[in-house]
């Protein structure tokens, strides 16, 4: 049973009467236990659907109009909670104050396959992966990290794990295809271990559509933590020596390049992103790969479309280190050939500690603070990436405080057009 969140105007739905708070149990006679059999369900030319309002139980029959939305915006599936213990986890890492979400350890498959998000695959009973057949619930993102069984559980702190390898090679028997993962942590499951992982799964192609590597993030709020340390240079340096080796043989096997260093390796280790045609269809993106060069890209687009500058205007931008170098070249860009004048401020992340370096995880008292370094006049730019979908980071505040505190305006720029007045 799934409840009804809200429901669009003059949708489908809303023609066939069905209103916020109802409970949809069953569509044309299939059992809708959650937000993954409602998906799975809701296309087709009729639908009926069979609801509980109140104590009332109807069926009320849905046309549906080629060219509409059916107009149901079902309420947020309750997670499945992961039972690892990681060593890396962020949650364990997160300092109070942020959004409620962030001390939500998921590990949903449902999600995985809905949203894109990472799951272990550590906490499924066998009715969950009969459904992942019934529903062909593909692709699926897994996070291995390790394929040697002994380091993988002693990554997870969790002695009951299934081989990985075992559980990926029967999806790829049911042509379930999947993305995976492996966050690299120094003098764990790097050098042999990470060589013995990209040659166990490379094999598994095409069924395996992607292999990201991304460095371990630590924060500064981890008492009573695991020992563990940063990526050094040397150790990125490695790590891309083994996974672009590895992609080259792949591609030179299969045609395709399917196994990618994320953006961070590459920044670690001193060495320039690779070209776009590297990076195939960006399946990784959320994941921080590719993102660079994408913001670069664009950039090189819109830029002989840019006006110039008007007199006096001037803009003060808002980044975190990771992207700086990057930034601070576009903005020297801007100044020589379109005269727009600007200030850039590298924001410390004083909220997770100095050794997060990522504009997403970047709060409003982070950018607030960095505003207080700011003699600027003009509006200020902040990462999009920065905000959730309500316009707010993850300490909650939004722009709309730092404008009240500052008083200027404050943008999360689609574009870079919106570098310039309107």
């Amino acid at each position: 049973m799934i409840k009804v969140a809200a429901v669009e105007a003059d949708s489908d739905a809303e023609r066939a009467g069905i209103l916020p708070g109802d409970k949809i149990l069953r569509i044309n006679e299939e059992e809708v236990r959650d937000r993954l059999d409602f998906e799975f369900h809701r296309s087709g030319d009729f639908l009926e659907i069979e609801i509980m309002r109140g104590e009332q139980l109807l069926t009320l029959p849905v046309e549906r109009d080629e060219g509409q939305v059916l107009g149901i915006e079902p309420e947020v599936m309750k997670i499945h909670l992961c039972k690892n213990n990681c060593v890396f986890c962020f949650v364990h890492q997160t300092p109070k104050g942020m959004r409620k979400s962030l001390y939500v350890k998921d590990e949903d498959y449902r999600y995985s396959f809905l949203d894109g998000h990472f799951t272990t695959l550590s906490n499924m009973k066998e009715s969950d992966w009969q459904r992942v057949l019934e529903q062909k619930l593909s692709p699926i993102y897994v996070s291995v990290h390790c394929t040697e069984p002994k380091m993988r559980a002693d990554l997870l702190k969790n002695d009951k794990l299934e081989p990985v390898m075992e559980r990926l090679a029967w999806m790829r028997k049911h042509s379930i295809q999947f993305h995976t993962q492996m966050v690299i942590i120094p003098d764990w499951n790097d050098k042999e271990y990470l060589e013995r992982s990209l040659a166990e799964l490379r094999p598994l192609y095409p069924d395996l559509l992607s292999i990201s590597v991304v460095p371990i993030g630590l924060t500064s709020h981890r008492k009573n933590l695991p020992d563990l340390r940063l990526c050094t240079r040397e150790d990125a340096l490695d790590i891309l020596e083994r996974v672009e080796r590895h992609g080259r043989q792949a591609l030179a096997e299969t045609g395709e390049m399917f196994i990618f260093p994320s953006d961070e390796v590459y920044i670690l280790a001193g060495v320039e992103v690779p070209k776009a045609d590297f990076y195939g269809d960006f399946s990784q993106y959320e994941n921080g790969v590719g993102t660079i060069r994408t913001l670069v890209d664009d950039f090189a687009r819109e830029l002989p479309f840019l006006p110039k500058a008007k007199p006096g205007w001037e803009i003060t931008v808002l980044t975190a280190p990771l992207a700086s170098a990057t930034q601070q070249g576009i903005l020297d860009t801007l100044r020589t050939e379109k005269g727009l004048q600007s200030e850039m401020i590298v924001c410390e992340n004083l909220t997770f500690g100095s050794t997060v370096t990522v504009t997403g995880l970047l709060c409003g008292k982070d950018f607030a603070r960095a505003l207080e370094r700011s003699r600027g006049k003009g509006p200020v730019l902040i990462p999009p990436n920065s905000l959730n979908r309500d316009s707010l980071f993850l300490d909650d505040m939004s722009p709309k405080d730092l404008e009240a505190r500052f008083g200027r305006k404050v943008l999360a720029p689609n574009g870079f057009r919106e570098y310039f007045p309107a």
